[in-house]
């Protein structure tokens, strides 16, 4: 039998290790904090016990739409992420799934997670799962090919799970909402050019437009990581303002903010790969932490 028969993009057969490379295609680390900025976003306006069986379909339906909104983003991109060193080891560019199956598996639980949230919780959280999902495949993926404004576009994309969030608790839209969509987005700015400022060449190798690529000396990327983190702190203020955190969320949003900036500021003083990824590791830290602390407030305190 021939190697391209027994490749496992051929195979007819679902295999454990067919699973797991359809499970890669969902990005489980990128969806891991979709779920939890969702989970922020359910417990937020919620003022006494929280009931999990509407939480229980808010991540089954995010979870599906984030996951197929993933996958169908790798089907489009496989000839890029095949030219960059830290994707060409996914399963398109491998040829561990085939292009088709891709592309069913991605739009089978996309529309399973938008029904998911429709009939089991209400029609405006599917409808913004719905926005999330097309944004994502048809503005967001399609602009990184054309212009450097992609990253502040996809920044609204991945700023709608905590609102979703909120309408699967209380559904509707309450202005309240807003200084938790606006950390989530300024917060993504600084990580997502750390990113670009880490892989730049790979970037260029893939003919994504990217910031950094236009940015020899890492100064206009600085001072967009340094302007996005004020805004973020700006934002997480905005949320203890509103009432919606307490002293120790104010006391942890401060030093958490704090210690970004300082990060951030080693980069601005020297842009290396090295201090760029220190932000990327401070952003990865940040965001859990402080819905972490938001949700413990909410039942401790």
């Amino acid at each position: 039998m021939s190697e391209k028969a027994l490749s496992a993009g051929d195979s007819p057969y679902i295999t454990s290790s067919k699973i797991r490379n359809y499970i890669t295609l969902t990005k489980p680390r990128l969806l891991y904090s979709v779920l939890f900025s969702a989970v922020l976003g359910f417990v937020l306006p919620q003022y006494s016990a929280i009931n999990v069986i509407p939480l229980f379909y808010l991540l089954l339906g995010t979870g599906l739409t984030g996951g197929g909104a993933h996958a169908l983003n790798q089907w489009m991109e496989q000839v890029p992420d095949s030219k960059m060193n830290r994707t060409k080891g996914r399963p398109l560019p491998m040829g561990r799934l085939s292009r088709n199956e891709a592309l069913l598996f991605g739009v089978i639980i996309s529309i399973t997670g938008i029904t998911t949230l429709w009939l089991a919780l209400n029609a405006l959280t599917a409808a913004l799962g719905l926005i999330t999902l097309i944004s994502y495949i048809l503005v967001y993926t399609p602009l990184k090919q054309k212009t450097i404004a992609n990253t502040w576009f996809g920044g609204i994309t991945g700023a709608l799970p905590p609102v979703m969030g909120w309408t699967a608790a209380r559904g509707q839209l309450d202005w309240e909402v807003v200084p938790i969509f606006a950390l989530l987005y300024f917060w993504q700015l600084p990580h997502f050019f750390a990113i670009a400022w880490m892989y730049r060449d790979d970037y260029q190798k893939s003919g994504f437009k990217m910031l950094s690529l236009v940015d020899q000396t890492g100064k206009r990327t600085a001072i967009q990581m340094l302007l996005n983190a004020i805004l973020m702190i700006a934002s997480s203020l905005a949320v203890f303002m509103i009432g919606q955190g307490g002293l120790f969320y104010l006391t942890g949003a401060i030093f958490l903010g704090l210690g970004y900036i300082g990060v951030i500021t080693l980069f601005f003083s020297e842009s290396s790969i090295e201090n760029a990824r220190k932000v990327f590791l401070s952003s990865i830290i940040y965001l859990p932490v402080l819905i972490t602390i938001i949700i413990l407030e909410q039942f401790f305190y």
